[in-house]
């Protein structure tokens, strides 16, 4: 059964609140970002839930040097990218929190289910100037602080 809507109890908060990225750049001894797919997806595609155009969708592992810690996907409307985020485009191996802290987003949703096999996982959707973009992130068995 997958339990949605709740807050999982984490070591001190790490996971709850403030900048994930910057957390992890701070006890990861080797923090790195591993590109595993990058690509435009069709509006009428199931991966971009409600969104009614095109989105850019990024899909990564974060890692502590080769511990996969964190996989975690952000899709981006097409709208968003030509009006404010054409950065997201060119991030490379950085992790797209810095660029969105850096914005000084609207949180407007927070979402945690745990799956099936225990791992707990995130859907967030921020705001930045009137302009949407959702990050999902699914907590690997090998990340230490939950």
């Amino acid at each position: 059964m997958i339990q949605k809507h709740f807050l999982p109890t984490s070591k001190n908060g790490f996971c709850t609140k403030g900048h994930l990225p910057k957390k992890l750049y701070d006890v990861a001894t080797n923090f790195n970002v591993e590109v595993v797919q990058e690509k435009w997806i069709a509006k009428n595609s199931e991966k971009t839930t409600a969104c009614n155009e095109d989105v850019w969708s990024r899909e990564v592992l974060l890692k502590d040097g080769e511990k996969n810690w964190i996989f975690a996907q952000t899709l981006v409307p097409r709208s968003t990218i030509e009006n404010i985020a054409q950065n997201v485009l060119e991030l490379g191996n950085q992790p797209i929190g810095l660029w969105l802290f850096s914005q000084n987003p609207t949180r407007t949703k927070l979402e945690w289910t745990q799956t099936e096999n225990g791992l707990f996982a995130r859907r967030g959707v921020y705001e930045i100037r009137g302009y949407s973009l959702e990050i999902r992130e699914l907590f690997l068995e090998t990340f230490p602080y939950l």
